[in-house]
């Protein structure tokens, strides 16, 4: 049984990112699973016949809902997809019952009743995310710095950045040049907060704080800036740099609410509690619902804990590795996956799976080479 799986794969976007990890790891696992991009939608059938695509296989979309389109084939199509608010716009789910879709995926249990209170009529699995300890290896402290707080602002406030910048100056802002030893990395897209790019031309910028509007192609290079990622999101969809962060040992300030909210947050993170739920703002890109604005008040705390006892915060971090090395890798989003395919998509695991790496579908291989029988319930 192959799978098609339609996305876009740009190492800088939520979609692409995920994407790619979870075909390489499905493939790991034995699956076949074929990455295509929606422009093979429209390939000749010479080409297709070239290429071994066959739209009438099952097909998974991964993209946002008014990127779904229908196929043209037979084959039948799921859609993984995720939100940034408790609710969408009509429109988006009106393209997703045209689209053909008989099955919306997403990673958390937020979204899932973002799209049942939008009203969305078909069904709505959950698979988590993953993240990979090889990719985001532990890092060690660096102490001939200054201790170092990163935050990442996307193309608005949703990240949370305003309420760390607040935060950063109620904590610091009376402290003399003498003892301030402390800094804050905040990482935007080029050209994409008109705001942060307004406050880096500012002649009186503080020294202290740095807009990194660097293009990382290894991401891991951002976190290892940092002694602390300070991201109290306001919603989340995939949540992905807080994972990545903590995988690598950093300590992660956030908030447990919608996709963060996955029922183990505090495993993995520290929680700046109090946040306040408000309106989405309509310029928000048509987003629709409510999210949570985080307390600069508790986010500041959470920093005055890293900051004045560096050496239990790291322990936190490590600890949050040690817990998502053995919950939330990739090798456990797939199995989460194979799971659903097994239940809902036809794919039988006597007869479809290539034991090419000595274990079977419903096990999966620790971080030290182990092979355990792990199911990863999918609701």
């Amino acid at each position: 049984m192959t799978v098609n799986w339609i996305s876009y794969y740009q190492q800088y976007d939520g979609y692409g990112r995920f994407s790619s990890r979870m075909v390489k790891a499905l493939q790991e696992f034995g699956l076949d699973v074929l990455p295509l991009t929606t422009d093979d939608m429209a390939k000749p059938e010479w080409m297709l016949r070239q290429q071994r695509i066959d739209w009438d296989n099952l097909t998974i979309t991964c993209n946002i809902p008014k990127g779904v389109h229908k196929l043209p084939g037979k084959g039948r199509h799921w859609l993984f997809t995720m939100c940034e608010s408790s609710m969408l716009p009509k429109s988006h789910i009106t393209n997703i019952h045209r689209s053909g879709v008989e099955r919306v995926i997403v990673p958390s249990q937020h979204n899932k009743e973002a799209f049942e209170r939008s009203g969305l009529k078909i069904p709505i699995s959950v698979v988590p995310l993953g993240t990979d300890p090889d990719e985001f290896p532990l890092v060690e402290p660096v102490r001939n710095r200054p201790y170092t707080f990163l935050t990442i602002a996307d193309r608005g406030t949703r990240k949370g950045w305003q309420e760390v910048y607040g935060a950063f100056y109620k904590l610091f802002r009376g402290k003399t040049d003498g003892i301030q030893d402390v800094r804050l990395i905040i990482k935007s897209i080029p050209t994409g907060n008109p705001l942060l790019t307004l406050i880096s031309k500012a002649e009186d910028m503080d020294k202290r704080i740095k807009i990194d509007m660097s293009v990382y192609k290894d991401m891991a290079d951002f976190y290892r800036q940092g002694d602390c990622l300070v991201l109290p999101s306001r919603c989340e969809g995939w949540g992905m740099p807080h994972r990545e962060a903590a995988m690598m040992g950093l300590p992660v300030i956030t908030q447990k609410y919608a996709g963060l909210d996955d029922g183990h947050t505090e495993e993995w993170s520290l929680i700046a509690w109090g946040g306040r739920i408000q309106p989405v703002l309509p310029q928000r890109r048509g987003e629709n619902g409510e999210w949570m604005v985080a307390s600069e008040h508790r986010v500041a705390d959470a920093m005055q804990f890293c900051y004045y006892q560096p050496d239990k915060a790291e322990q936190v971090g490590r600890n949050a590795r040690g817990w998502l090395s053995t919950h939330q890798t990739w090798q456990d989003s797939a199995a989460a996956m194979i799971e659903l395919l097994q239940d809902k998509g036809g794919l039988d695991a006597s007869s479809e799976w290539r034991r090419t790496n000595g274990y079977a579908p419903d096990q999966v291989r620790g971080t030290n080479g182990e092979v355990s029988v792990r199911r990863v319930p999918v609701r």
